[in-house]
């Protein structure tokens, strides 16, 4: 008989032989012999913890790697090994560590170091990450890895041109990988250079063509920035086309997949859609029932319900609890949800640690940090967990939020309203929304049930605007009447441009002050649509127009604070920007429109009691607009109603009481 030794040698030669052949069953159980005989084989443990990775079990690896590293303790490549597995198994301070012992046993070893600026980086250590990165690129300086982790903080960081040009040197050092291609063609995209976006999304699915958001991308694009009505048409149209082809061809492409690949591959969010202004129920939805049947094969079943218990569990899921318009607005559903009632879970799916995640931290049961995880992992996490609903405050905002959605994984599931547009989502059950907010025929928008909750849907405490704000401050004109527009540029359509520029014409001592986007090419080609509009107006952009820098949100509320009002915008409202207006006793002109997104600042106005200010059509928010720039005294009147009413909309106890007996009604009802 072979020795206990020899044998072992021979079963991971063997194995190693099944991997190259991808029977990764049979290389598991040759290796699980191997080790068996040989206890103390470092690169056995090492071979069976890769093994174990490639079929999805996370735990197993990281057994096996730890192993390894407790046999050898200088084994580089096991260390770092083991830090993947606890990095991809949200064991992220593990992680570090153990990415950190690679670098120490092996200074030169590049891949480490990529590695643990990738971590760092995943948890907004961006220093720390930058540190890393640029020691892996020193030691290697085409190394694919480092070049697109180094490429995403430099996106984290508003540096557009330098992330492209590190996503480009990673594509091209890496010929066959597709993951390079879509970082890089996601941020030309960014740039809304659409055609050279499309272009590396084609590259991407000719070097992989099971690389799903590949296939999306090339055919769902859409622009940041429009240039007039036309292009908003063609655009949606051009749209609506690519999702045809995709309904009729990506099934196949998806249908050799595992499951958890193509969950993890079918990342995407159709974010730009709703800001087109138009109904998108139906292509919501066509998305939706094709995400659920490229998703069906291979799903993990329905959860089964859990042994009646004396509280709900309920899981909350977002990327955007943190310093956010998202965390404010849904911190009370968290914080507030009676626990006699409701045992509430938290996954959060960002990596910051500001002190709004920190209180959310404290307030929940169970708290899950996954940040920055693949889908696939985070399903597995919350269907460990067994909660009986699933709530995702803002889904179409994140792609891996969205792509979750499509997942039944608890009895109840449901989307809140930090995206306020239908999902498209089967597996979405119900969508809460305010009641203020929604128009009477709101229900026919969503293919959900729609839930309306009351007053603005959440308990907002309010902000506190500084007083010592000025304009110098911001190198604002003394001597001007000053109209706020801070809404995000994508909220800013073309009609829009317009209508500031019929105000502006008709009020030559006012002025717009905007805001410039972290995207420095949107900035640029808004403002040049927007002079344009000025110009055809009869007006001079120079010194009409003023530009303010992104500023934290003290400074924001201080800007407030020294303009005399807001223009709104028509087709998305002001939602957080118009909360911090009326913090600040800012007087806002707004026009309601047909759906929820269209109507936040008018139903904020309405609980306020400043209904004045909502114009019936845009004659009308021109009209209303030069009341509050020619009329001081009515302009201050509205201020002062503002700031009488504005304790009906801040605090107000009732909202979250609804929705926990609103949950409460609609588990019972489906259990």
């Amino acid at each position: 008989a072979m020795p206990g030794g020899d044998r072992a040698a021979v079963l991971v030669q063997r194995a190693r032989v099944l991997q190259q052949l991808r029977d990764l069953p049979g290389a598991a159980a040759d290796l699980e012999q191997a080790v068996a005989l040989a206890p103390a084989d470092a690169r056995a443990f090492a071979d069976l913890g890769i093994v174990r990775s490639d079929l999805g079990d996370l735990p197993g690896a990281v057994a096996a790697f730890t192993r390894a590293v407790e046999c050898d303790a200088n084994n580089a490549r096991a260390w770092n090994n083991l830090g993947n597995a606890q990095w991809q198994s949200g064991a992220i301070e593990a992680s570090i560590g153990s990415f950190q012992r690679a670098v120490a046993c092996d200074p030169g070893y590049a891949l480490a170091w990529a590695n643990l600026g990738s971590v760092l980086r995943s948890i907004d250590r961006r220093n720390d990450a930058e540190s890393a990165l640029t020691r892996a690129l020193q030691l290697n300086p085409e190394l694919p890895s480092a070049l697109s982790a180094l490429g995403t903080l430099n996106r984290d960081r508003g540096r557009i041109d330098e992330a492209i040009e590190c996503y480009a040197r990673a594509a091209k050092a890496a010929p066959q990988d597709a993951l390079h291609c879509t970082h890089l063609a996601r941020l030309l995209a960014e740039r809304d250079d659409l055609a050279g976006a499309r272009r590396v999304y084609v590259e991407a699915t000719r070097r992989d063509p099971r690389m799903l958001r590949a296939w999306l991308g090339q055919h769902l694009l859409l622009p940041q920035t429009y240039e007039d009505g036309a292009h908003v048409d063609a655009s949606r149209d051009a749209y609506a086309a690519g999702l045809s082809m995709l309904e009729r061809g990506l099934p196949e492409v998806a249908a050799d997949m595992r499951f958890e690949a193509r969950l993890d591959s079918l990342r995407w969010s159709n974010f730009l859609l709703a800001y087109q202004g138009r109904d998108d129920r139906a292509l919501q939805h066509r998305y939706g029932r094709m995400l659920a049947g490229i998703l069906a094969p291979g799903a993990p079943v329905v959860p089964a319900a859990r042994a009646p218990a004396q509280r709900i569990r309920i899981g909350f899921v977002s990327a955007f609890f943190r310093e956010s318009t998202v965390g404010h607005y849904f911190l009370s559903w968290i914080n507030e949800l009676p626990r006699d009632a409701f045992e509430v879970y938290v996954y959060h799916l960002h990596g910051s640690d500001d002190p709004l995640v920190q209180r959310i931290r404290a307030a929940a049961d169970v708290f899950r940090d996954c940040p920055r995880l693949m889908p696939s992992r985070v399903a597995q996490m919350i269907r460990a967990d067994a909660p009986d609903v699933l709530v995702y405050p803002e889904l179409g905002m994140d792609a891996t939020t969205f792509v979750l959605g499509a997942l039944r994984m608890a009895r109840l599931q449901c989307a809140g309203w930090g995206h306020p547009v239908t999902t498209g989502h089967p597996a979405i059950d119900v969508f809460l929304s305010s009641d203020a907010m929604e128009p009477a025929t709101a229900d026919a928008s969503y293919s959900e049930r729609l839930v309306r909750l009351p007053g603005i849907g959440t308990r907002y405490a309010m902000p506190v605007a500084p007083a010592d704000g000025t304009r110098a401050q911001f190198n604002l004109p003394q001597h001007r009447t000053l109209l706020l527009c801070p809404q995000s540029l994508f909220k800013v359509l073309p009609d829009d441009d317009a209508l500031f520029a019929r105000i502006l014409a008709a009020a030559p001592d006012a002025a717009l002050v905007m805001c410039n986007g972290r995207n420095t090419y949107v900035t640029d080609r808004h403002r040049q649509r927007l002079e344009g509009a000025l110009r055809r107006a009869g007006v001079d952009p120079r010194d009409r127009v003023h530009w303010l820098p992104p500023l934290g949100h003290d400074d924001y509320l201080r800007a407030n604070t020294v303009c005399d009002a807001m223009l709104d915008t028509t087709h998305w409202s002001g939602g957080n920007t118009s909360i911090d207006a009326i913090a600040s006793g800012l007087p806002i002109v707004t026009l309601e429109g047909g759906f929820m997104r269209s109507r936040q600042s008018a139903a904020m106005l309405r609980i306020a009691g400043a209904t004045e200010l909502i114009a019936q059509s845009r004659d009308d928010y021109v009209t209303r607009a030069l009341r509050l720039v020619r009329d001081p005294a009515w302009r201050a009147q509205m201020a002062a109603a503002i700031v009488e009413g504005r304790r009906r909309i801040f605090d107000d106890p009732l909202p979250v009481p609804a929705l926990a007996q609103a949950l409460q009604q609609l588990f019972a009802d489906r259990s």
